[in-house]
C-alpha cells in the first residue's frame, strides 16, 4: 500500500505531471528504440570525453575552469542543441512509417539516420580521447579520416 501512496503523492506535484505528459508525447512521436538510446549514450560519452580532454590539456579541472577553458554553460549548451537536433531527427524517422504507410520504411530510415549519428559521435569521442593523450588511438582516427576523404 505504501507504493500506491508514494505514486499518488508524486503525481500530485504539477512538475511531475507536466514531465510525464511531455515524456509520453515524445515517446508517442519518436518511438525510441535501442538505436536511439545508443545515440543518446554516445552523445553523453562525447560530452564526458570532451570535458576530460579539456581538463587534461589545461592542467586539470580546476585550472581549466579558472582559465576559462572549461565552462559548464558552453559544454551543456552545445550538448543541448545536439540533443534537440537528434530528438527532432528521431521523431522524423518514426513518422516516416505514417507517411509511407510501411513499417519497413520507418525501420530503414531509423537505421540510416541513427547509424550516421552514432558514427559521427563515435568519431568525435575518438578525437576527444586522442586529444586527451591516448595517442595509440590516433592510428584508428587517421584510418577513419582517410576513409572519409576517399568516400567524398
Amino acid at each position: 500500500m505504501h507504493l500506491y501512496a508514494a505514486w499518488t503523492e508524486a503525481l500530485e506535484q504539477r512538475w511531475v505531471r507536466v514531465l510525464s505528459l511531455l515524456w509520453a508525447g515524445f515517446y508517442y512521436l519518436a518511438e525510441p528504440d535501442a538505436a536511439f538510446l545508443a545515440v543518446l549514450i554516445a552523445v553523453l560519452l562525447d560530452l564526458v570525453t570532451k570535458l576530460v580532454s579539456i581538463a587534461v590539456n589545461h592542467g586539470g579541472v580546476t585550472a581549466a575552469i579558472r582559465g576559462g577553458h572549461l565552462s559548464s554553460q558552453r559544454a551543456f549548451m552545445g550538448t543541448f542543441v545536439k540533443l534537440i537536433a537528434y530528438f527532432s531527427l528521431g521523431i522524423l524517422t518514426a513518422q516516416v512509417q505514417h507517411i509511407a504507410n510501411l513499417e519497413i520504411a520507418s525501420v530503414l530510415s531509423k537505421t540510416v539516420v541513427f547509424s550516421f549519428l552514432f558514427t559521427v559521435e563515435a568519431v568525435s569521442i575518438l578525437e576527444n580521447l586522442v586529444a586527451a593523450g591516448l595517442t595509440d588511438l590516433k592510428v584508428l582516427l587517421e584510418a577513419l579520416r582517410k576513409k572519409e576523404r576517399i568516400s567524398q
